[in-house]
């Protein structure tokens, strides 16, 4: 028998599997994130953490830009024909036709809008290493393995790209001068995850490029459209706190926020396996029981973490970042609610609305956090002023106004929760 025929009869990873996958995946990212983090603020400084928090903050825009909502519409699309290899490999196909389009006009934005307003060189060199970063990791077909509920690869490919790109900061980041090889090292990682990824795609699960229309191409866009505009919407609310700052408060500003975010980033990882594991699961299965038993097991347990980072903030952030970190611990007491909202965020969104026929719903509510957000962000201009803890404050006022909306969507239509799938 060999490898394809072996695939194709293997059992597929069941909800359990995937979750444990996709928990080893975010604590792998979770512990080295935290631990490269920790290293760099000590080497680099408050203020070249700000240039690369800023950096990256932007770049995220041009990331959103380039996947266009396909982690959700070809994963669902990938789940329901799971069994015709021929689909399949014209869905691989035109999702990475779609996205290299994307990627070329990400490049001619960053150069022609963004590189001409940096400082020096060096931020050029930031911004740029960060979309080669961006457009390395739209290229893995993640979509594809979460769709077919084999997160094994994933994860392996996962944890390897950053244990090197940790590895490689640890042995060449040595001054603050050589800020711009942080991103550097991960888009390299990323190169040669591709090239694994790939020959296991092709050659162990039977899945390759083949030649498609542009109609094809366009119909994969316009099914992934709507889910492109919630994360559009997302990524005004998580990113552009960092931009706002860079611009109005500095690089040091930046850099706190920056700092806080990673570890409320951290929360949010490690709770994400669930929802992620549970999308394509509820999406063929329709067991809203599963959604009860997530909360009931496992929030619990958030909110008893979130409470003890927020009592033992100070000490636990100077053992992590030094003696700087005593000025995170305002604005991570800020934004421990967003962590505490983001669980049932996540497994009220597109695991739960999407089941019941109501992803739309999933996306607009982010379109209404994005709303609230902005709306905030000028009353705040024009009454207060644009800061570090206004910003945090509005922050956690946006993540509760979305779980809000997602809630009263859930609670007016529960009655599809007991409709038989068609």
């Amino acid at each position: 028998m060999d490898l394809k025929q072996k695939w194709n009869n293997r059992r597929r990873g069941g909800l359990l599997e995937n979750t444990v996958m996709l928990y080893i995946l975010q604590f792998s990212n979770m512990a080295l994130g935290l631990l490269t983090q920790g290293y760099q603020m000590r080497v680099l400084g408050l203020d070249r953490i700000g240039v690369l928090g800023a950096a990256q903050y932007a770049t995220n825009f041009f990331q959103i830009l380039i996947d266009f909502g396909f982690i959700y519409s070809a994963t669902a699309k990938i789940s329901r024909n799971r069994e015709d290899r021929t689909l399949l490999s014209k869905i691989l196909t035109c999702v990475i036709l779609a996205k290299v389009m994307f990627m070329a006009l990400s490049f001619l934005i960053l150069f022609l809008f963004i590189a001409p307003s940096l400082a020096d060189l060096s931020q050029v060199l930031v911004y740029a290493f960060y979309l080669v970063s961006v457009c390395t990791y739209a290229l893995l077909p993640d979509f594809m393995y979460r769709g077919l509920e084999q997160m094994t690869t994933i994860t392996i490919r996962a944890v390897a790209i950053k244990f090197f790109a940790t590895m490689m900061i640890f042995i060449f980041v040595h001054q603050p001068e050589d800020y711009y090889m942080v991103p550097l090292f991960t888009a390299i990682g990323n190169i040669g995850a591709i090239v694994f990824v790939y020959w296991h795609l092709f050659c162990k699960v039977g899945i390759r490029f083949c030649r498609v229309s542009w109609q094809e191409v366009w119909t994969e866009l316009k099914e992934s459209s709507q889910f492109f505009l919630s994360k559009v919407a997302s990524s005004i609310n998580s990113n552009l706190n960092g931009i706002l700052l860079s611009a109005m408060a500095g690089p040091a500003a930046t850099g706190l926020y920056a700092n806080a975010d990673k570890v409320i980033g951290a929360a949010k990882s490690g709770m994400s396996p669930i929802a992620d594991s549970l999308y394509p699961h509820m999406m063929k299965h329709r067991n809203f029981s599963l959604i009860k038993k997530a909360m009931l097991l496992v929030y619990p347990i958030i909110l008893i973490g979130c409470a003890i980072v927020f009592i033992f903030a100070e000490p636990l952030l100077v053992l992590w970042l030094g003696k700087e970190g005593t000025q995170v611990v305002l604005p991570l007491r800020l934004l421990i609610p967003v962590a505490v909202f983001a669980f049932p965020n996540y497994v009220l969104g597109y695991p739960t609305l999407g089941a019941m026929g109501l992803a739309k719903y999933a996306n607009i509510s982010v379109v209404f956090g994005t709303v609230v957000y902005l709306l905030g962000a000028l009353i705040i201009w024009g009454v207060w002023s644009i800061n570090l803890v206004t910003l945090c404050v509005l922050t956690t006022i946006t993540e509760g106004s979305i779980l809000a909306f997602r809630v009263t969507v859930i609670v007016k239509n529960r009655r599809l929760m007991y409709q038989k799938s068609e």
